[in-house]
């Protein structure tokens, strides 16, 4: 995963870092610069000043290969999605539209080529529903890192 995402979002480009919260909005001419980088070049100086006053993070002397993500505009110009995995649940929530609440959902393959498509759609923020996604076999819950004690 990447440190840093620049991407077209409609008619504008932001910067974003993913699992944080605020981003930058960028003018197109640096959006364009980005995109123009080699993966093996550094990152111009308002770059490097703009990631460390919005997210304290360095990246001074590192080939923006290494931590950023130029996302190519979409045909269809697509930044958010919403996925309905699958039809289960289990829980008996009386305002459910779901009815009699099967376990089913496509298979892992076609999950995965769904994911794909909206890759390469563009897609930034992907609102995963259900039923209850987090009861879909193929959910994998998020790793927790173990605090150490002394």
């Amino acid at each position: 995963m990447h440190d840093l995402i620049a991407s077209p979002f409609l008619e504008r480009h932001l910067l974003l870092r993913p699992g944080r919260r605020g981003g930058l909005l960028l003018p197109e001419a640096q959006y364009e610069e980005l995109r123009s980088l080699n993966p093996a070049d550094p990152a111009p100086s308002w770059f490097v000043d703009a990631v460390h006053a919005q997210w304290s993070m360095s990246v001074t002397g590192r080939c923006t290969g290494d931590f950023l993500l130029v996302r190519q505009p979409s045909v269809w110009g697509y930044s958010r999605a919403s996925w309905e995995i699958n039809l289960g649940c289990n829980y008996q929530c009386k305002h459910c539209y779901l009815g009699l609440k099967v376990y089913s959902g496509m298979p892992l393959a076609d999950k995965l080529t769904c994911l794909r498509v909206m890759h390469d759609a563009g897609v930034l923020w992907l609102q995963i529903t259900g039923g209850e996604p987090t009861v879909d076999k193929d959910f994998v819950p998020p790793t927790v890192p173990r605090s150490s004690s002394a």
